[in-house]
């Protein structure tokens, strides 16, 4: 969805690369169906190895999948997710001006940097206890670190209507504001 224009790896080595694809991460969320690309050497062990693992093709995701790419429907669809996504992050831009984190215009994702003194954990319970999920740096991280950045990371993509993001955000904003002591972890 970033139409990032830095090369992949396999533009340089294509007879030593593989690379897989989505059309949940490329086109919509919702949208199931991959592919690989590969070296012709690869093809028929990647092939006996995905049946193995997988229990074969499923033909309609397949077909539904090569349909939607075929016909120009997927770039229709990748387009609105688009304008969608954009919509949604100028809601979270606007909602927590003033306070620190990252979002790209087309990525459903914002990384928040937590003021002191929210923990990531306590933060992330202080937003479930008000319908608000997103998770905390921990699931990030592929093991124990010392490194520690009081972050977390919520989605937009999500609710179905951009008021229920907005309702969202306005939560994270609420909390930040009040700082832990409009937080009660004991109740």
């Amino acid at each position: 969805l970033t139409d990032d224009p830095t090369p992949l790896l396999a533009e340089y080595a294509p007879e030593r690369t593989i690379v897989a694809g989505g059309l949940s991460k490329s086109v919509a969320a919702g949208v199931r169906g991959g592919w690989l690309s590969c070296p012709p050497a690869y093809r028929h062990r990647i092939r006996v190895a995905h049946k193995m693992m997988t229990g074969g093709l499923p033909f309609l995701l397949a077909e539904v999948g090569t349909r939607l790419v075929m016909s120009g429907q997927a770039g229709d669809i990748r387009k609105h997710c688009i304008a969608e996504i954009q919509a949604r992050i100028a809601i979270v831009r606007e909602t927590l001006e003033g306070f620190d984190f990252e979002a790209r215009d087309n990525v459903p994702f914002v990384w928040l940097t937590l003021p002191d003194p929210w923990l990531s954990g306590t933060f992330k319970n202080a937003c479930l206890a008000q319908g608000v999920l997103i998770d905390d740096e921990d699931e990030f991280k592929a093991g124990r670190s010392e490194q520690v950045f009081h972050g977390v990371r919520f989605g937009v993509s999500q609710p179905r209507q951009d008021k229920d993001v907005a309702g969202g955000v306005a939560v994270i904003r609420r909390l930040l504001d009040e700082g832990r002591a409009g937080y009660d972890s004991f109740s």
